[in-house]
């Protein structure tokens, strides 16, 4: 087959020697179900080794030259980034290094080397995605709370999801967050035309704020559709976790990894969100739960154990259990009926997980140490820029790659604080939320200070929870609704009245992993609206983990407004 070319089944197939591999070169070969090495080995058997790898897997592939100390300077290199699942279900780092040398110039080599970058991005772009996908002609707004949590989100950032999105070459701004509503300030006024989405690498307090800044706008309902992706770096990750789930993901292998590769595949999957509504008047969305009592306790008081991360929880649940408390409350919700059921339900996603085979392992399972640090692309016949990877490889970057690598100088400032120039985006007017959120066909909600439609069920009793989720998790290891996906429609209500024992209680808190929606006294109903209006004087309630005013609010579902970034 002619070299740079592609047959009618579109493929693209060559003989390469791997970096820093002895023996025979390699076939390698690319076409729409992925990459394919091998090679026949010289034993009396005749046996072939060949490796596999799934375009599902496929991130990216970068171009370099040989450094100062190879006295083959005319070399060009091309590097295959994946992330395959291994024996054990978790995804690991694989680069697969191949050297150039059809041709007696590096210019001729470094062409032939971007050819199959280029072929390797179109199996990625056209095989490796399911439709619609972010716009990868914008940027990514990377916005990170160094105060998440235990406090490490932008160093997570800087260890793993800035290697990840250079090999993947996902251009992208970032913004850490300086004060509480600073995203939520931004969002308001940002021309969301800029960007092809949001990232949050946060807990879901930062998300909450994205999203209700975006309910603040004058464009909320378009605004509230902008693509979002969630990278997990503080001590609620209920989303991060929840997609996972839904996609059978190994979260708790590496949960930046698995989110931060959500991101790199970039396919946007509907998102259900709540709209809800207090006496006061005041709307919010919500795109993960609501509730009072015990959870919310919980979760609201342990904010103080937060640098402990999500074990706070754990811990704060111990104090509760011994201080039980209950709660008097009125209960008004509107039942989806063909999906109220308190069984365990396994959800098979929507997307199958790719898995990659291997005949046996004929490479390195690492990534040499001299490419780790490579983040952008090259393009034949481009003036390039290089830097030093090691004493043998340098990479080739051109000027395009310059402007959509996220590097220090992109801070701005001290702190990596990178303040959006308002001279450079259009500022629209920031209208009141009292003129920007309209009634109507939007909310199927009475106003909160009317009775409740006659097709509502009404519970007025004492409580020790109601905890509504829209998604599978509220935390990494909180499993509250295991039949709820991002996109069924449903809010599910876990109701726990005030006659339950202790004893069930501390069963419930130490097993919220499915079960517990088999253990007596414990409901799950699936609603598209409730109201609760409280009785007792004071408790903590609480809309995606922050906690709101106490008194009477309610919610209604809006499915699928919301698009979410998933493998």
């Amino acid at each position: 087959m002619e070299r740079g070319r592609t047959d009618d089944v579109w493929s693209l197939q060559d003989r390469f020697r791997q970096y820093k591999q002895k023996g025979e070169p390699y076939d390698v070969r690319i076409d729409e179900t992925g990459l394919t090495v091998w090679r026949a080995s010289s034993g009396a058997q005749g046996t072939t080794q060949r490796r596999v790898v799934k375009v599902s897997d496929l991130v990216g592939c970068l171009c370099m030259k040989a450094g100062p100390e190879e006295p083959r300077s005319h070399l060009a290199f091309f590097t295959v980034y994946a992330y395959p699942l291994n024996d054990t279900g978790k995804r690991r780092r694989l680069a697969l290094s191949f050297e150039v040398d059809k041709e007696d110039t590096f210019e001729q080599n470094l062409e032939v080397a971007n050819t199959w970058r280029s072929a390797v991005h179109k199996a990625i772009r056209s095989y490796g995605t399911a439709n619609p996908q972010i716009d990868k002609s914008k940027r990514l707004l990377l916005l990170i709370n160094p105060n998440s949590g235990p406090g490490k989100a932008y160093q997570m950032y800087k260890k793993q999801v800035a290697a990840v999105f250079g090999e993947a070459e996902v251009a992208h701004d970032v913004i850490v967050t300086e004060r509480a509503n600073h995203a939520m300030e931004l969002v308001k006024t940002l021309d969301l035309a800029k960007y092809s989405g949001f990232v949050i690498m946060s807990g879901d307090g930062l998300l909450f704020e994205v999203y209700n800044g975006l309910l603040g706008r004058s464009d909320w309902k378009q605004a509230i559709q902008f693509p979002i992706g969630i990278i997990p770096g503080g001590s609620g990750n209920g989303l991060a976790r929840s997609l996972a789930h839904w996609l059978n993901e190994p979260y708790m292998g590496n949960p930046v990894l698995v989110s931060a590769l959500n991101i790199v595949h970039g396919h946007l999957s509907p998102l259900d969100l709540a709209i809800i509504q207090t006496a006061e008047g005041t709307k919010m969305l919500s795109f993960l739960s609501i509730g009072f009592g015990l959870i919310s306790d919980i979760d609201i008081e342990s904010e103080r154990l937060r640098r402990i991360g999500e074990a706070r929880f754990f811990v704060w649940s111990l104090a509760r259990i011994a201080n039980l408390r209950k709660y008097n409350a009125t209960i008004s919700f509107k039942r989806i009926q063909t999906k109220s059921s308190n069984t365990i339900h396994k959800i098979r996603p929507h997307l199958q997980h790719s898995q990659t085979v291997v005949e046996p392992v004929i490479a390195s399972e690492a990534m040499p140490d001299s490419l780790k640090r490579s983040q952008s692309l090259s393009t034949a016949g481009e003036n390039y820029a290089s830097f030093d990877l090691s004493p043998s490889l340098i990479k080739v970057e051109s000027e395009e790659s310059q402007q959509n690598s996220c590097t220090d100088e992109g801070f701005r400032q001290e702190n990596h604080h990178t303040e959006i120039d308002q001279n450079e985006h259009s500022i629209k007017e920031n209208n009141s939320e009292e003129d920007n959120i309209e009634a109507g066909n939007d909310f199927l909600m009475p106003d909160i200070n009317e009775p409740v439609p006659d097709d509502w069920e009404t519970v007025k009793d004492n409580f020790i929870l109601v905890h509504v989720s829209y998604h599978s998790h509220i935390s990494s290891d909180v499993f509250i609704a295991p039949k709820a996906t991002p996109n069924d429609g449903c809010m599910w209500m876990m109701m726990i009245k005030g006659k339950t024992p202790k004893s069930t209680i501390a069963k419930l808190l130490l097993g919220l992993d499915g079960s517990h929606v088999s253990i007596p006294g414990v409901e799950l109903i699936a609603v598209e609206a409730l109201r609760i209006v409280p009785s007792t004087a004071t408790g903590c309630l609480s809309v995606d983990g922050e906690l709101i005013p106490w008194g009477p609010v309610q919610a209604h579902v809006l499915p699928g407004r919301g698009q979410v970034m998933t493998r």
